[in-house]
């Protein structure tokens, strides 16, 4: 469970300052075929509920009270119902099996050009500062995603996904309109056994049935192409720096382009007593399609630090520059204070 209370130094008039919510996610896994072998099969369960406390939560103030494109605190606002099943899927295979692949109800937000080094719930906060959205996410659906590892180093990866897909509902698959992606994994020069792939992602949306906007997609049908630099900077892969670039085509994506700059370190060990630390600073910018709208930067830093087993805080702050959606506030400083317990 992960919670959330931010608050803005710049608003458009009669708008919330701050804001403050919950997210809960609990995660089943069955072993059903191949028990603690490479190629076993497990069934995935995933449920996850978002609430708010007052009028208005952290996601929505970074949107609409700040104009923000790229946003301020991804997944934190309301549900509602409160609660609802966002993945459930059959999984089999592993990297040490050299394939695995997935089908069923899934989010290609955690598939599709995904790090774990970027996690609202755990490091950098906005939208943009973790999902690749110059990619036409569609929602939570029904689709089918794989990898191929040709070496330790080197993997193809691909999804095909319902265009409207509904994390709320089962979709419209029936309606043809599909998400497609293909990507190129590699590790350019790991340092550790843990070193993450770098990607390449060339991906195509039918656009929704309705032409509506929908989670990453604007609604038309378009492509576009998307690169994240993933490298170890230290021999022992506490200090990660990420590269990230994409372009979307024919209006379809909510950004036309994105590009970050991302560093983290891992036990910084300027206080020894902490374990399981890290700091992060990072560099957003983006420009959507919607005309009218300008280009908008980016800056956060954050440090998290565990307070008890199984209890993690985060202080973050952020700096808005020419938020892209509102023409009235030219710049906003954001402060976030982040609890997280897991188990």
């Amino acid at each position: 469970m992960t919670h959330v209370l931010q608050a803005v130094s710049d608003t458009l008039p009669n708008k919330d300052r701050r804001g403050a919510a919950s997210t809960a996610d609990l995660v089943a896994e069955w072993d059903l075929f191949n028990r603690g072998e490479p190629t076993r099969g497990r069934i995935v369960a995933h449920g996850q509920g978002r609430w708010d406390y007052g009028t208005t939560g952290p996601e929505t103030i970074g949107f609409e009270s700040v104009g923000s494109a790229i946003g301020t605190a991804d997944t934190f606002a309301e549900y509602s119902p409160t609660f609802l099943l966002r993945n459930l899927y059959w999984r089999q295979g592993s990297r040490e099996a050299g394939w695995f692949y997935q089908v069923g109800k899934q989010t290609p937000d955690g598939v599709v050009s995904s790090s774990q080094h970027l996690a609202s719930e755990t490091t950098f906060l906005p939208s943009g500062g973790t999902g690749p959205f110059a990619i036409a996410l569609p929602d939570s659906g029904l689709g089918a995603a794989g990898v191929w590892f040709f070496s330790d180093r080197l993997a193809l990866g691909g999804i095909v996904a319902d265009a409207n897909a509904d994390r709320f509902d089962a979709g419209d698959l029936g309606e043809g309109d599909l998400f497609t992606a293909v990507e190129l994994w590699g590790q350019i020069a790991p340092r550790t056994s843990k070193a993450g792939y770098s990607k390449l992602t060339i991906w195509h949306t039918d656009g929704t049935q309705d032409g509506n906007a929908a989670n990453g997609q604007l609604g038309p049908s378009g492509w576009g192409y998307y690169l994240k630099l993933e490298q170890e900077m230290t021999t022992d892969g506490r200090a990660i720096g990420i590269l990230r670039y994409g372009k979307s085509f024919d209006n379809s994506a909510l950004y036309d382009e994105q590009a970050a700059a991302h560093f983290l370190l891992y036990e910084p060990r300027f206080l020894t007593r902490l374990e399981n630390d890290v700091i992060g600073a990072a560099f957003n910018w983006a420009k959507t399609p919607i005309p009218g709208t300008r280009s908008e930067y980016h800056f956060e830093v954050f440090y998290r630090f565990p307070i008890f087993p199984n209890v993690d805080t985060s202080f973050s702050y952020q700096y808005i520059v020419d938020p892209a959606l509102d023409l009235g506030v030219d710049d906003a400083s954001v402060f976030s204070f982040r609890l997280r317990s897991a188990f």
